[in-house]
């Protein structure tokens, strides 16, 4: 009786995003084990989250003068406060500059110059996001998602991770997964919530890896395959996943030992 049952697989892992409060290290990131739920209420990583493919913006970005002169007048009533940052930059961004766009509003989230906003930061987000700009399409997704700043709006929010899913943006990917796999629109999809995890899990998202891991060792959304599983919780483990390294241990229990030496190999080569 004890053989045919699966391996006690934990909750997958939560949707990323980012805090704007806490200044400590990730609550859920590949180096900080924890064991979350994705079915309860979202944990927001911190914006120090290493998982994703976004780098933090440190300088004002690079202004296009094809479409932002730097000393443009701002459309009419629109204004943004000195303290946000140079003329330049502000230029920019009243007139239609993605990249200046983005900047004004992790100003708003970090509270940098001015007191944090998420109105104003959901704001430009959504600005940046509508020219195409990946980060910020993640960005105002990750706020539709949680309802900060904006209204919730799951659908909206699962568009915008696609589009930047599509272009390789990984923590789009592992956020579109978890969309899927909780049913945002009534109803879970693990086949597709499967191949986004796989994509960014192949992009080392340990989350993801995690993920990929239940998924493959409940066989939801793909075939049962212990030895994927195997796989998969192992490379999150390599990470520093203490929850994935147990996961890893017991589904290892599962399999002979040539199929364990595969599965080993496997990751070695990954």
């Amino acid at each position: 009786d004890h053989v045919e049952r699966p391996p006690t697989i934990a909750p997958l892992a939560p949707p990323m995003g980012n805090s704007v409060l806490a200044t400590g290290p990730a609550p859920v990131s590949p180096l900080t084990p924890v064991a979350p739920s994705l079915f309860g209420p979202p944990i927001l990583p911190l914006k120090d989250d290493v998982t994703g493919s976004i780098p933090p913006v440190t300088t004002i970005p690079a202004i296009n003068p094809a479409t932002s002169p730097a000393l443009s007048v701002p459309p009419l009533g629109e204004r943004l406060p000195a303290a946000i940052g140079g003329v330049k930059l502000r230029s920019a961004a009243l007139t239609g500059d993605a990249a200046a766009a983005y900047a004004v509003a992790e100003r708003y989230v970090d509270g940098k110059g001015v007191p944090v906003n998420m109105e104003e930061a959901a704001h430009w987000f959504e600005r940046a996001a509508s020219k195409g700009l990946v980060p910020a399409q993640f960005r105002y997704a990750s706020l539709l998602e949680k309802g900060l700043g904006v209204k919730k709006d799951l659908a909206q929010a699962r568009r915008l991770y696609l589009a930047a899913a599509t272009k390789g943006n990984a923590k789009a990917m592992h956020n579109l997964a978890v969309l899927y796999a909780e049913g945002a629109d009534g109803k879970s999809d693990y086949t597709t919530a499967v191949q986004w995890f796989r994509k960014a899990a192949q992009h080392g998202v340990a989350d993801s890896q995690y993920n990929l891991g239940v998924l493959c060792a409940r066989g939801l959304g793909t075939e049962q395959n212990y030895a994927e599983a195997y796989k998969w919780f192992a490379l999150a483990a390599a990470e520093g996943d203490g929850e994935a390294a147990k996961k890893r241990d017991e589904v290892a229990g599962r399999l002979d030992p040539a199929t364990l030496a595969a599965a080993e190999k496997s990751v070695q080569t990954f």
